[in-house]
This record gives structure tokens, sequence and C-alpha cells, in this order.
């Protein structure tokens, strides 16, 4: 029974502040990995900045789409909401003049997929970054 209510006690003092917890999770989002290097997990934060990055790249030199919500279909719709789940790097992309790719290139759908997966990907480091620091994943 002791023992139990200290779990309880150290389960308590280890539960982040609510404010603590949203800017960890925004920065994950805005830079891939970010999350995880602030939580001390640093080959974790290399690994998935790195893979994001290199995904979010290779979708760029395939010359992917991005997508807008301005359309009426539902997967362009989602289609975009997966790749503002990158972060920082889609609108950094567009800043230095990355138009959106070419749909008549022969990669151009392959790199789309590699747009949103980066995303994607990162939508589950914020995740991770949030279980970590609640306490639920070591």
């Amino acid at each position: 029974m002791a023992n139990k209510v200290a779990q309880e006690a150290i389960s308590e003092r280890a539960q982040p502040k609510p404010g603590r917890l949203i800017w960890l999770c925004a920065a994950a989002w805005m830079v891939p990995g970010l999350g995880h290097l602030l939580l001390g997990k640093k080959w974790r934060a290399l690994i998935l900045f790195s893979a994001i990055v290199i995904m979010f790249l290779m979708g760029i030199a395939m010359q992917g789409e991005f997508f807008s919500t301005g359309t009426e279909s539902y997967l362009q719709t989602l289609g975009y909401f997966g790749e503002m789940c990158v972060g920082l790097a889609m609108p950094a992309a567009r800043f230095f003049g990355y138009a959106g790719g070419n749909p008549l290139f022969v990669s151009a759908d392959y790199g789309s997929a590699y747009l949103i997966a980066a995303g994607m990907l990162n939508a589950l480091a914020v995740l991770d970054t949030y279980d970590i620091a609640v306490g639920r994943k070591p």
C-alpha cells in the first residue's frame, strides 16, 4: 500500500505544467526533433530531424505538389494538412521560392507522397514528445 502511494506521489510530481507541455509540443511541431531534444533525448531527436528533413527535401527534389485548402477535393485538403504537419519547413520552402512543384514531372506524385509522409511522421513525433513529457513512455 505504501509503495503504491509513493508511486502516485512520484507520478504527480513528474507531470509537467500545461504551459510547458504546450510549449514542448509546439516546438516539436515547428522544428522536427526539437521537442525530443528539449526532453534530453538527443539521439532520438537527431534521427527524427534527419528522417523528416530528408523526406521533405526528397519530396521537393521530386517536385512534389503543395496542396491547398481552396479546392473542392477532400483528398487535396487532407494533403494540405498533412504537409502542414511538417512545421516550418513548408513555409520556409515557399519563402525561398518553391512554388509547389510541377504536376507533369515524372516523379511529382512520389514527391507529393514524400511531402505528406514527412508531415505525418512529424505529427507522430509530436505525439511521442507528448507521451515522453507526461511520463507514459521512457
